[in-house]
């Protein structure tokens, strides 16, 4: 009953509150999960709470959730693919995340593979077609953004 009160009581003063409130009522349920890294440059969470954070932080946040939505950002040098899942049966965010993403873009190529690959299987086609086509745009334009970050391209191990 506090709690409730105390929501009511932020979102008369806190605008984003009032646009998390339909999520905040989900973290009481919500079992915390680390980041899974993928790669050494590569991860992915849905940890709903600093997801949400992220997406504030960068002015990104969604003001209605009753449709699927690709969002993406960059926090510096990485890039910040969120899926959010409107769909009572996955309902929540999904955030993928490649560390300097103009260097590391074997990883872009993994995430893009990985989206295709859930795609064919039939899984929410139409966001992941959205999302796979800008981490797509993305790896075209890994050169203007090297050269924007000062980064050098990373060279190849050979092993002999």
């Amino acid at each position: 009953m506090i709690f409730e009160f105390y929501l009511q009581h932020l979102s008369q003063h806190l605008r984003y509150v009032r646009v998390c409130i339909p999520k905040i009522r989900i973290f009481k349920n919500m079992n915390y999960q680390p980041p899974v890294y993928l790669t050494p440059h590569l991860y992915m969470t849905n940890e709903e709470v600093g997801i949400i954070d992220s997406l504030i932080d960068h002015q990104e946040m969604p003001k209605q959730f009753d449709r699927d939505r690709v969002i993406s950002y960059f926090e510096g040098k990485d890039y910040c693919l969120v899926l959010y899942f409107a769909n009572q049966g996955d309902r929540g965010f999904q955030k993928y995340v490649v560390n300097n993403f103009s260097v590391n873009v074997e990883e872009m190529c993994m995430l893009s593979a990985s989206l295709s690959q859930m795609i064919e299987a039939g899984y929410n086609v139409h966001i992941l077609s959205q999302a796979k086509n800008r981490v797509d745009n993305l790896i075209l334009m890994s050169g203007t953004f090297r050269a924007l970050f000062g980064e050098k391209e990373k060279e190849e191990e050979v092993n002999y």
